[in-house]
């Protein structure tokens, strides 16, 4: 976003413009993202998927780049993440976007088991290239253990990793890493008067994890382009292909040789009207719905067996989500000048057919400090029911259901977000940025009737997170 100094809202045709196109953008953000924050070993809160400043589209060409830090508290993950984008006008506002991005995820992820007030001992797979074990030596806190062949899989003796969680303490996995690499691609043009066009694709690579992903959208303008209609869609195939298999779910965890890679398929769709109500407000409303088929699990996480007396775990089951979510959501955003600053206010509704609701308000507001500099303070709440399956743990000797999760993304918590960004031009064209951002989440940590130990025990400790991205944009 260009630093000038007339106010953020330019010519009305522009910000109408950049508005029109943020349904697209919610879509074209997929690729470069990898799977969804609640299915897959990463970070616990959204923040690290969402600390990155939105920039709209401009009339010239740009390019941007950008370093993403993210640490949760209790020496949790850790995220490193550099970027680089490019936005190419080629003349006749036919605009061509590319963009890279990696990131590195270390730290101890939670796996899903209860605490105990004895030490418990945890067995994984390593990390293999196709069939064939490769570590030998201790990883991330672990040490390796010599397991037997599985039948029918791996002939031979394999190796597995065992770590160890001390009495008290919510079970986590010290050995977690992950690289991941995406790339995108894009391009828009007007195909009439009142008309434009966007496609784009993208392709994402970690460790255990695929994805390649396609969107397009056309927006209209109407009422002398005070009015824009958008349609946006995305397709998104996933291959998912964790260490050591694919984990048949509520089966003991171990760390022996499991099932083969498990794919996905992801479509969503969002539908967009924006709306110039006078010189200094607008307004946008977007309805999505979308579907995801096939492996929604995480093929890491588990949930505790407990004894019903006791509360102590007797055995820990790989979780296992239904192949089949539907997801909708209305959003609403408003964008008002008021006397040399830009008031943004958005509230989101979301819902699925897991039995998930949310609630998100946002507010952030832009001050010019002098004619280079300018600062947005921002504040994000938000609130979410638990899914219909979610348990923190299961009863030994209760039924079992076909579905089970203890992953806290699928809980009932509250999360704060509490930002501010610091912008500075260096030339007419250029602006360097900070943006910095504290999240804190709390849930039910101490759930009626626990049986045992557990109702001392914490299940759903408050989790914390920090975010800083720099960032340096320059038009051309």
């Amino acid at each position: 976003m260009q630093l000038i100094k007339r106010p953020r809202f330019k010519k009305k045709g522009q910000v109408r413009l950049t508005l029109a196109t943020l349904a697209a953008g919610l879509l074209a953000g997929v690729g470069a993202r990898a799977q969804d924050p609640s299915s897959r070993p990463a970070p616990t809160s959204d923040l690290f998927y969402e600390s990155r400043p939105d920039t709209g589209p401009e009339t010239g060409s740009r390019v941007e780049t950008g370093f993403l830090y993210y640490q949760e508290s209790g020496r949790r993950v850790r995220a490193l993440e550099p970027s680089v984008s490019a936005s190419l006008n080629l003349g006749a506002d036919r605009i061509l976007s590319l963009g890279f991005t990696s990131d590195t995820l270390t730290g101890a992820s939670p796996n899903g088991a209860v605490p105990s007030d004895h030490a418990q001992n945890f067995l994984t797979p390593i990390r293999a290239t196709g069939s064939t074990v490769t570590s030998t030596t201790a990883s991330g806190g672990s040490s390796i253990v010599k397991l037997p062949p599985t039948p029918g899989q791996v002939a031979a003796a394999t190796l597995g990793r065992q770590y160890t969680i001390a009495p008290n303490s919510l079970p986590a996995d010290p050995g977690f890493h992950d690289q991941r690499f995406a790339g995108n691609i894009g391009w828009s043009q007007p195909i009439a008067a009142m008309t434009k066009v966007s496609f784009g694709a993208g392709y994402s690579a970690e460790t255990d994890f695929r994805a390649i992903t396609a969107n397009g959208s056309i927006s209209q303008d109407f009422n002398s382009r005070n009015t824009t209609v958008s349609l946006a869609t995305g397709l998104e195939l996933d291959k998912s292909d964790p260490y050591g298999g694919t984990p048949t779910g509520l089966t003991s965890m171990s760390g022996q040789w499991k099932g083969p890679s498990e794919n996905r398929t992801v479509v969503d769709g969002v539908i967009g009207l924006t709306q110039v109500v006078t010189r200094t407000w607008l307004t946008q409303l977007n309805y999505s719905y979308g579907v995801s088929r096939g492996y929604n699990t995480d093929p890491y996480r588990i949930v505790s067996i407990v004894d019903s007396t006791t509360g102590e775990p007797l055995d820990n089951l790989y979780e296992n989500r239904p192949n089949k979510r539907t997801r909708q959501s209305i959003y609403l955003d408003n964008k008002v000048h008021i006397y040399g600053s830009v008031l943004d206010v958005s509230a989101r509704y979301f819902w699925d057919s897991w039995g998930v609701t949310s609630e998100t308000i946002q507010a952030a507001e832009r001050l010019d400090v002098g004619n280079a500099v300018y600062i947005e303070p921002q504040v994000r709440w938000y609130r979410q029911t638990a899914a219909s399956f979610y348990h923190p743990y299961l009863v030994s000797g209760a039924p079992l259901s076909a579905f089970a999760s203890s992953d806290t993304r699928l809980g009932n918590f509250t999360g704060m977000t509490y930002g501010l960004k610091l912008g500075l031009a260096l030339a007419e064209n250029s602006e360097v940025n900070i943006l910095g951002q504290y999240y804190k989440q709390s849930g039910n940590g101490l759930p009626a009737n626990a049986p045992g130990q557990l109702a001392r025990q914490n299940l759903f400790p408050a989790v914390s997170a920090l975010s800083v991205f720099v960032g340096y944009s320059l038009g051309f």
